[in-house]
């Protein structure tokens, strides 16, 4: 393969890691503009049979089948306390948001407080999961999977996209200046995020560096938002010059039609 083969290559690389991961992109500019309140929470009691002698946490698993809870499984043991009169308290804290369950009357009967996350807050708490996380739900533990995915696809990106910036100066067209300025102002920035995500999903791989982490983990600053709208920018003018090429426009449509079905598919079927 010749130099300049090898170098046709990377633009390839950066239009089919973005197209492949397209979806979880705009999920990763979602969670840096998610809101931080929730809606009020439903409160409601329902009757209950607990046997006797059942173990706290042959409840909780009883409680999860009741309530249909399939994305708060596995049951932890910090899911499961007494409150201060010595009832059995159940918290489940789950990507469509929480429930909160007390044991009344011996056993017979539930006091539940949910509190559904909204849809931006449902995509944010999928943002943040990895392949370090495991869950008993096989849809939320495929997503994490194909989340890594797109984490490493967004590392190769930035390098690609880095190469590119340096190497194509001055392309003619609007929306490829507007996608190389925003490359060049969203670099820096993203590979803080980038760098800070690989770190909090693999913590045993090197000291973390706090205060990068800091502004990852930041909420109400202003480095997320503009991270956010970073890569909307670069999404949307990324896509419309993707679209534009004749030369790749059919490969590049069976990526992003699988990437969307499995992604999406994934996002769809978890949200009740």
């Amino acid at each position: 393969m010749y130099f300049g083969e090898r170098v046709a290559l990377i633009p390839r690389i950066h239009t089919y890691a973005a197209l492949a991961t397209f979806v979880n992109l705009m999920v990763y500019a979602v969670a840096g503009l998610a809101p931080t309140s929730s809606p009020a929470p439903v409160i409601w009691e329902m009757p209950f049979h607990m046997e006797p002698g059942m173990s706290d946490r042959a409840v909780a698993e009883r409680v999860v089948d009741l309530l249909d809870l399939r994305l708060a499984r596995p049951v932890h043991d910090f899911n499961i306390s007494h409150d201060a009169a010595g009832r059995l308290t159940l918290d489940f804290y789950h990507a469509n948001g929480r429930h909160r369950v007390t044991v009344l009357d011996r056993g017979q009967r539930l006091r539940v407080i949910a509190t559904r996350a909204g849809f931006a807050q449902y995509l944010s708490t999928l943002h943040v999961t990895t392949a370090a996380f495991h869950s008993g739900d096989w849809r939320l533990q495929v997503w994490p999977w194909y989340n890594e995915f797109a984490m490493w696809a967004l590392v190769a990106m930035l390098a690609t996209g880095a190469w590119m910036v340096a190497k194509r100066r001055g392309r003619p067209g609007m929306a490829r200046r507007t996608h190389w300025i925003a490359a060049w102002t969203a670099l820096p920035v993203l590979a803080i995020f980038a760098f800070t995500a690989v770190q909090m999903s693999h913590r045993g791989w090197w000291a973390p560096i706090a205060a990068l982490n800091a502004l990852h983990r930041a909420r109400g600053g202003w480095l997320a938002p503009l991270a956010s709208v970073q890569l909307m920018v670069l999404g949307a003018t990324g896509f419309y010059l993707w679209f534009r090429s004749s030369a790749d426009r059919r490969t590049g449509a069976i990526v992003l039609a699988a990437g969307t079905l499995a992604a999406g598919g994934l996002i769809v079927s978890m949200r009740w």
